[in-house]
This record gives C-alpha cells, sequence and structure tokens, in this order.
C-alpha cells in the first residue's frame, strides 16, 4: 500500500514537469483508472500555393514617375547664353578698362594674326555656306532631307561657327593690345568691328538659334506625315522664314570684312 502511495506521488510530481498532450495515459495499478484520450479537433487544412498568396497580399504598384530633366535645346540655350555673356564680358572689358588679361601682351602679333584669318575665315564660311543649303534643303520639299539637315544644325553651330566666332574676336582683341596699346586705345574702326560683331550676335541668337527648336519640331511633324504616307508636303513656314534672317546675317559678315579690309593700316603695317 506504501509503496503504491509512494509511486502515485512520484508521478504526480512527475507531471507537473512534463507538458500536457493528448495522448492518453494507462495506470496498471489497481486504483489508477483508465483514461480516454480526448477527441482532437481536426479541420480541412489546405496549402495555397505561395505565388497565390503573395497575388492576394501584393499591393499595386505605383509608377515611379522620373524626373524631367533639361533637353538637349535648353542645355543648348544655357551653353550660348553662357557663351554670349562671357565673350562679351571679354570684349567690354577690353574696351572700356583696359587690356586683359594681362599675358596677351606677350603674345607674338603673328600668332594672332593667323588666329584671326583661319577664325574669320571659318566663321564667314560657315554662315554663308549654311545659308545656301537651307535655302537648297527647303526648296526640294523633301521631309528626310530637312528633317536630317534640321537635326544636324546645332552640331554645325557648336562645332564651326561659335568656335570660330571665338578664335576671330579673342585674337582682334589680341591684335588691337599688340599693336595699338589695347582696344580702349585703338583708332575708331577698330571698335566700329567689335560693336558690328555684338550686334551680329544679338541678331544670330534672336532669329536664328530661337526658331532652330520650332523648326525641327514643324520638320518632325511633317516627317510623321510622310511616313503615313501623305505627299504634296508643304515646307514648313518657320523654315521659309528663316531664310530672311540667314540673309542678313550674310550682310552682317560682309559688312566685317569690309571694315577689316578697307580700314587703314590693314594692307600695309607700319
Amino acid at each position: 500500500m506504501k509503496s503504491q502511495i509512494l509511486f502515485l506521488a512520484l508521478f504526480s510530481v512527475a507531471s507537473a514537469f512534463v507538458p500536457s498532450s493528448n495522448k492518453a495515459l494507462q495506470l496498471s495499478t489497481s486504483t489508477a483508472k483508465h483514461y480516454a484520450p480526448l477527441p482532437r479537433t481536426t479541420g480541412n487544412f489546405q496549402l495555397e500555393p505561395l505565388a497565390a498568396f503573395a497575388k492576394k497580399n501584393k499591393a499595386p504598384i505605383e509608377p515611379i514617375e522620373e524626373e524631367k530633366g533639361w533637353d538637349a535645346k535648353t542645355v543648348e540655350y544655357v551653353l550660348l547664353t553662357i557663351w554670349l555673356v562671357g565673350i562679351s564680358g571679354f570684349i567690354l572689358e577690353n574696351n572700356f578698362v583696359g587690356p586683359w588679361p594681362l599675358f596677351m601682351k606677350t603674345v607674338p602679333e603673328r600668332v594672332f594674326y593667323l588666329t584671326h584669318m583661319v577664325g574669320g575665315m571659318l566663321f564667314g564660311g560657315g554662315i554663308i555656306l549654311t545659308t545656301c543649303i537651307e535655302r537648297l534643303v527647303a526648296n526640294s520639299k523633301n521631309a528626310s532631307v530637312l528633317q536630317f539637315w534640321f537635326d544636324k544644325v546645332p552640331a554645325l553651330d557648336g562645332l564651326i561657327v561659335v568656335p570660330a566666332l571665338t578664335a576671330s574676336m579673342i585674337s582682334g582683341t589680341g591684335l588691337s593690345i599688340v599693336r595699338y596699346g589695347g582696344l580702349n586705345i585703338a583708332p575708331p574702326h577698330v571698335d566700329a568691328i567689335f560693336w558690328t560683331l555684338l550686334a551680329f550676335m544679338s541678331w544670330w541668337g534672336v532669329t536664328d538659334l530661337s526658331t532652330q527648336g520650332a523648326a525641327l519640331e514643324s520638320v518632325n511633324e511633317m516627317y510623321d506625315r510622310f511616313e503615313d504616307g501623305e505627299t504634296d508636303l508643304d515646307t514648313p513656314k518657320v523654315v521659309v522664314d528663316r531664310h530672311v534672317s540667314n540673309v542678313v546675317s550674310c550682310f552682317f559678315v560682309l559688312i566685317l570684312y569690309s571694315m577689316m579690309v578697307l580700314k587703314p593700316g590693314t594692307l600695309f603695317w607700319r
């Protein structure tokens, strides 16, 4: 009897440290009762594919709007504005203050002269040549040719006309420094040349560069209509009107060369 009581006491202590389970525990002693297993509640549990679960809980992805930066034409306008302000400031500094920068006094006169001739040749030739080519392109009424031309005009300006004009103006200022002591004390015809150049750049920027973007857009629309099968297309009006601006630019070139050739002391330097 004592052994049975002791066995039951030990079993009670041990059961306190054993986690409960649904299995039945049976005692073979005469005093222990048989315990029946508790019914287990089971439900229909069905695994779904992970993809389906992810699809249910997946939030809709909103498209990320990319920040629109400056287009190529805007960048071109900004760079040309910076160039125009810089070269104008350089001319005005030398015209109203004095020789600047001072190292230009040490450059040989022939170096300035050669640079001035090459720059003037490329500048004047670029203006006249592009005027003639653009007129022929406009008269062709060929959408493919028009699109090709107005797509390449900014490259011609950036690679030939602007660098040539810059070299011509800087070397011309250098010649006035070496020959006369400075642009501010040079003869009046030298000042007239630079003021004419500034007038040309203003005209060129307002009437030519400002219409290149509109001309390219209208030509692209013309090309799209051509691709859709339309025929007998006319050259856009903005392209035809540019011819007046180009002709006036050519006259600026003629005036500038006339001043450079006919001014005193050009043919025979003393």
